[in-house]
Parts: structure tokens; C-alpha cells; sequence
């Protein structure tokens, strides 16, 4: 009786040597392709989601600033001038040793915070501050609340309606809402302060 022998060199060379079947070059082929794309869709996923929480990330550090720069600046006004929900106009020193203190304008325009400062002209107690004199800067753009962004409070810490009398005002509430894609996301952020003015206390 003949004993049939197996190499097994010699059966994976002859495989080898007969190569994929069309079926397995379609299957690998789909695999692959599937692969690819469940890999890619969830490289552009993680990218998209690090961008939205880096924008939103962005939004609340410039908000911050901002209250950060407002607080500063309006804790030193000596007198208010103008205030309504869009406007916020006061008087303060920068240098102590002006004769007169320069005026600070915070307004809105379309979508954007602005804030315009303007020198003291002529000498005291007839001084004034031309318009034609202000110098505008940008503070913050892609504002959403443009009409109630300022409330004003008495001494008693009691919110007082517009009009008002600015002579009344001995603290002042900002909230500044942004949002940089419309309805997209990131969502809105909203920062919010309030400042008491301490050169116009009762108690002083």
C-alpha cells in the first residue's frame, strides 16, 4: 500500500503560486474601505468637537477680560454722565494729576462692544469734551444682547428703572452674552458683573 506524504513546504509554495480568488480580493477590499472610514469619521468627529470646545473655551477667557477691564475702569468714575441698556457714559481719572478727568464712552454698534475715550478741552470749570475728539476702540465683537447691557442699582442696592437719573446710580450691572456661530455650537456664553462705584458712595 502506498502512504500518501504531505510537505508542507511544497503546499504553501503551490498556494502561494495560485494567489487571492476574486472573492477575497472583493472581501479584503470592503473590509479595508469600511476600515478606512469608520477611522476617518471619527478622526473629523474628535477634530470638530476640540475646535467647538476651543472656540467655546476662547469666548469665556475674552468675556472674562472683559469684565476684568470694565470693573477697573468704571469702579473709578466720578461721575456718570449717561445710562441706558446700551450706552454707559462717566467721567474718571486716569492720571491723578489732570486737572480734569477724561470721559469714557461704553456703546454698542451692530455687534460689537466699543468703548471711546475723550480729553478734557479748555480749563476748569469750563471744560469740555468734543465728540469730534473721542478716540473709539473694539472691544469685543459677536454680541447678542445689545439692548440690556447695562442695569443700574441706587444705595440701596435697589434696581432703578429707564429712564433714570444718572445722579442716582451707585452701582452699575454689566452682562455681555456672545455667540460666534449663530445657532450653531458652540452655544451662547454669558458673563455678568456688577460694580459698585466707590467714588460716588453715599457713605464717602
Amino acid at each position: 500500500m502506498k502512504i500518501k506524504t504531505y510537505n508542507l513546504f511544497t503546499d504553501l509554495l503551490t498556494a502561494r503560486k495560485k494567489g487571492f480568488s476574486l472573492i477575497e480580493m472583493v472581501v479584503t477590499t470592503a473590509l479595508v474601505a469600511i476600515i478606512t472610514v469608520v477611522v476617518s469619521t471619527f478622526l473629523v468627529q474628535s477634530i470638530k468637537t476640540y475646535r467647538i470646545k476651543r472656540q467655546s473655551i476662547d469666548l469665556e477667557e475674552k468675556a472674562a477680560q472683559v469684565m476684568r477691564d470694565f470693573e477697573r475702569n468704571t469702579r473709578a468714575a466720578s461721575k456718570i454722565i449717561k445710562a441706558d441698556g446700551n450706552e454707559l457714559v462717566f467721567l474718571r481719572y486716569f492720571d491723578l494729576t489732570s486737572a480734569s478727568p477724561t470721559q469714557v464712552r461704553y456703546f454698542v454698534s451692530g455687534n460689537k462692544l466699543e468703548v471711546g475715550l475723550t480729553e478734557p478741552f479748555g480749563p476748569e470749570p469750563d471744560v469740555t469734551y468734543p465728540s469730534s475728539n473721542e478716540k473709539i476702540d473694539l472691544i469685543i465683537q459677536d454680541v447678542t444682547n445689545p439692548n440690556t447691557l447695562f442695569t443700574y442699582f441706587n444705595g440701596s442696592s435697589d434696581q432703578l428703572n429707564l429712564p433714570l437719573n444718572a445722579t442716582d446710580i451707585r452701582m452699575v450691572g454689566f452682562s455681555i452674552s456672545l455667540d460666534k456661530n449663530g445657532n450653531l455650537p458652540p452655544a451662547a456664553i454669558t458673563e455678568s458683573t456688577e460694580i459698585s462705584l466707590r467714588n460716588m458712595k453715599d457713605n464717602l
